[in-house]
């Protein structure tokens, strides 16, 4: 047997893992329909606008729910702060929107990423401009990036992470 067929056979085993893991991968994520990817993306969307509006009510029923004795499905993880649990990230939001808040998504730029069947990543970038009431806004860009689970009720958002673009 030369060297050559010996690395080939050696590999072999590698080869085969690797694609039976990315085939997994793929079977799980075959779930997600267009349709899915579509409500996803409105659900994104819908999120921005309820959040450029400062309208709490709406952005409240696109969080996930949890049952009593769950663990909370929630977050908003960033570089200055964390928050855990779907209370927690709702009363940041109602404090942020005592002042300026504006999110601009780039839907040309927006992509969902199936990750198995009831769980999708969206990726976002998008311009945010914030300002505590009486103070300057700033606009940065932020690459967002946030994990939807499907419930019973649709998609839901459970958790955001905002990257600063630079």
């Amino acid at each position: 047997m030369t060297n050559r067929s010996l690395r080939m056979r050696r590999g072999l085993p590698v080869v085969l893992l690797l694609s039976l893991l990315t085939g997994a991968g793929c079977a799980q994520a075959a779930g997600v329909t267009p349709a899915d990817s579509q409500a996803v993306r409105a659900l994104f969307l819908q999120q921005t606008t309820a959040e450029t509006a400062h309208d709490l009510h709406a952005l409240s029923g696109m969080f996930a729910s949890t049952a009593p004795g769950q663990p909370d499905a929630v977050s908003f993880v960033a570089r200055a702060y964390r928050f855990w649990g779907r209370d927690e990230v709702l009363e940041h939001f109602r404090q942020t929107f005592a002042g300026t808040w504006r999110v601009e998504p780039d839907p040309s730029a927006l992509r969902i990423i199936p990750l198995n069947q009831d769980t999708v990543q969206v990726y976002a970038p998008t311009k945010v401009t914030i300002g505590a009431p009486g103070q300057p806004e700033k606009t940065a860009t932020f690459l967002i990036n946030e994990f939807m689970i499907r419930s019973p009720s649709g998609w839901k958002v459970a958790a955001v992470i905002p990257v600063p673009a630079q």
